[in-house]
């Protein structure tokens, strides 16, 4: 057998990271070559696209770090690249075009503002232009997934009412004969159950013509769970239906009065493909930060790739094909309703489906079917908490620092500018980027609910703000200033710039936790 639930598997993409790499250097390079000595063409030059690339830097961080699904994360990537480098070919042909002096003078570029934008505003629509393709991508989803619920919908009635009337019409036909008239129940019960069954399909058609999380309520999955159980140890006597784990015990998440039908599906399809000598399924729940997981394994054959791909993407296959497993549908889409995800992973040793479905604690879900909920991640209202934070930080160290050493305009310069306004503008952009990492690394270590507490979100804070005062503060940054030409010691941990990070690390956890605790109280009003 395998090793108990850990919650379900995190998943996460470096595109993001990407996204700030072009973002940060994009804006290092232009931002040097926009500055003037005017500070009003400065202004004009050089701080707007300074905003605009940090803000594409911050975004990339957020989109590293906010859980989203990695295609669409991929896309933005791909188009911010596409954008860059058409603005890097633009303005190598118009250098070459334009400078008598070879196209290894910048002279053009700084006599003319707009040349000087063109990397940053290229890399900014690109990004946009992505995002634009992510939503078409995603409305198309969702056309798909709409026309597959309508397919399954169909094939539902067609197959359960279409064959619990041929079984009434039929025992209804049996009543004819005298020797059945003699005892009629014989004829009557299956009349009863199928009639039952007509009912209960009419019920699931209701549910799953949903589309929206509109009918979601706060359901109990252990209760749920227990039931689909007990009903498959009924329907299959000589199997070992087993349910446990640490976390078997109640909690509550985002679904509806159906969810024990969704799962019924999926461990009733394991117990009766199970063919080993002493078949076995074994149903676990796991608890994380934002999901549960009911984790489902067998030691059968293995479930088709037919059936994978069903619960996974909400693939239809032909509904002729009687591998393409019918229940797997209705759980898909049951699933995909909630908001959750499912996951299969087929061995030598059986199948294991994942469900992964948002806890009752969190926002309502906003079913997708394409991203899983149990990604690495902050969802929006998170990111919003973790950048006012973060500001609010940025806002306490710079103050002091700028009043203990005065070094907030050297920090512009590492954008080739000293300037005390573009100081203060990257050192603002730097918090909000190195806060949404100390968030992400709070989802990463929350196994089992710690990461809530104050102290613990402090600590971290503290540990990573002294990891930056010591790698960032003390050796990338005198490095960066020596090659602009600032001269700088290295290392340059000075007392001043330790207590800046010490504060720094102290608000932000902090200030997290303030605003999260806040927005948890919203969320539970």
């Amino acid at each position: 057998m395998r090793s108990p639930v850990g919650g379900g598997r995190r998943t996460y993409t470096l595109s993001g990271l990407w996204i700030a790499a072009i973002g940060f250097f994009v804006t290092r390079f232009t931002v040097a070559l926009a500055a003037f000595d005017d500070r009003v063409q400065f202004l004009v030059a050089g701080v707007v696209p300074l905003v605009l690339g940090l803000s594409l830097a911050a975004f990339g961080v957020a989109m590293l770090v906010g859980g989203a699904e990695r295609s669409f994360v991929r896309s933005v990537a791909v188009w911010c690249t596409a954008g860059t480098a058409a603005m890097a070919v633009l303005v190598a042909i118009t250098l070459v075009a334009t400078d008598p002096a070879g196209p290894g003078s910048t002279a053009p570029i700084r006599s003319d503002v707009v040349l000087a934008n063109f990397m940053i505003g290229g890399a900014v629509l690109g990004a946009l232009t992505g995002l634009f393709a992510g939503a078409n991508r995603r409305h198309r989803d969702q056309l798909r997934r709409q026309a597959n619920r309508m397919v399954t919908i169909n094939r539902l009635l067609r197959h359960e009412v279409l064959n619990a009337i041929g079984i009434i019409r039929g025992q209804a036909e049996a009543l004819d004969d005298p020797a059945i008239q003699q005892d009629p129940s014989g004829a009557l019960d299956p009349i009863v159950r199928e009639s039952d069954r007509i009912a209960d399909t009419i019920e699931d058609v209701k549910h799953l013509a949903r589309s929206s999380s509109a009918g979601l309520s706060r359901v109990d999955l252990g209760s749920a769970v227990a039931e689909c159980v007990e009903a498959v140890r009924r329907e299959h006597p000589d199997v070992a239906v087993e349910f446990g784990g640490d976390d078997a015990e109640s909690v509550d998440v985002w679904a509806d009065s159906q969810l024990t039908t969704a799962l019924y599906h999926l461990v009733e399809n394991a117990a009766a493909y199970d063919d080993s000598a002493e078949p076995r399924v074994d149903v676990e729940v796991a608890v994380g930060r934002r999901v549960a997981c009911v984790r489902i394994a067998d030691d059968g054959p293995g479930l088709p790739e037919a059936q994978r791909a069903t619960l996974e993407r909400g693939s239809i296959t032909d509904f002729d094909d009687p591998g393409a497993g019918f229940g797997t549908h209705v759980a898909r889409l049951f699933v995909e309703g909630y908001g959750g995800n499912i996951r299969t992973e087929v061995t030598d040793d059986g199948t294991t489906v994942e469900v992964e479905l948002r806890l009752g604690s969190e926002d309502r879900p906003t079913p997708s079917g394409s991203r899983s909920v149990g990604a690495v991640g902050l969802d929006r209202a998170d990111l919003l908490v973790a950048f006012g934070a973060s500001i609010v930080a940025g806002a306490v160290m710079g103050l002091y620092v700028q009043w203990a050493a005065g070094v907030i305009p050297v920090i512009g310069a590492l954008y080739g500018v000293s300037d005390p306004l573009v100081g203060w503008i990257t050192h603002e952009f730097h918090s909000v980027v190195f806060g949404l990492v100390f968030v992400s690394f709070l989802v990463l270590l929350q196994a089992d609910g710690e990461g809530d507490r104050l102290l613990t979100r402090v600590a971290v804070a503290v540990a990573w703000s002294l990891a930056l005062w010591i790698v960032a503060a003390g050796v990338i940054m005198p490095v960066w200033l020596n090659l602009v030409g600032v001269p700088a010691p290295i290392p340059n941990v000075s007392s001043a710039s330790f207590v800046g990070h010490l504060l720094w690390g102290v608000t932000l956890g902090g200030a997290y936790h303030l605003g999260t605790r806040a927005l948890a109280r919203r969320r539970s009003a």
